[in-house]
């Protein structure tokens, strides 16, 4: 019989992903998510042997949250469309301040987790899986015209991928409602463009 979360370390995950995701792992002590938690030291510890614990279980989520966002999409539609639908989901779920999760994976990353080997592990092999999920569009969208082919595969993955850590950052920096509004449009037009003048 599988094993069920319980209410609370359902509320310890959701504690630590917001803290995580405003102050990164080292900016978030115990005290920290046990008093967003409501929890005590012991219930805490009757979970998780540690933060770095409530971490890797938390990349765990965010990193299948991600991979269900990418099953959502059809894949009878086109790829532009694919791509565009992705995007869009981001977007909304960026905008609408309950999906942590891109700030979530920027904060972490930024931060240097060489004392906790499988925190960089975990964060490796998201960054893998996610470069490749955006190659893989970005294949198809060239394949069938609907992008221009000037500059390589990797490097429209790399925009793409830079266009959204920018404004998931700008927006974290410099909040502004209609942040999100254009960004499905703003990274196909630049995937669209031509590099020379």
């Amino acid at each position: 019989m599988p094993r069920h979360p319980t209410n609370t370390k359902l509320r310890i995950l959701k504690a630590a992903r917001t803290l995580y995701s405003t102050h990164g792992f080292g900016g978030t002590s115990l005290d920290d998510i046990i008093t967003a938690a409501g929890i005590t030291k012991g219930a805490f510890y009757h979970y998780f042997k540690g933060t770095a614990a409530v971490c890797e279980e938390l990349l765990d989520d965010v990193v299948a949250d991600y991979e269900q966002l990418a099953r959502s999409i059809d894949p009878d539609t086109a790829p532009i469309e694919q791509l565009r639908k992705f995007l869009a989901t981001l977007a909304r779920l960026n905008a609408s301040g309950e999906w942590v999760n891109c700030r979530l994976i920027l904060h972490l990353s930024a931060e240097s987790h060489e004392s906790r080997p499988r925190l960089q592990h975990k964060l490796a092999g998201f960054w893998k899986w996610y470069t490749e999920f955006f190659e893989q569009l970005i294949l198809k969208c060239r394949s069938t015209g609907a992008i221009s082919t000037q500059l390589d595969p990797k490097t429209q993955t790399r925009l793409v991928m830079s266009i959204l850590a920018g404004a998931i950052t700008l927006e974290r920096i410099s909040p502004a409602s209609s942040a999100f509004d254009n960004l499905p449009t703003l990274v196909i037009n630049s995937l669209k463009a031509d590099s020379t003048p």
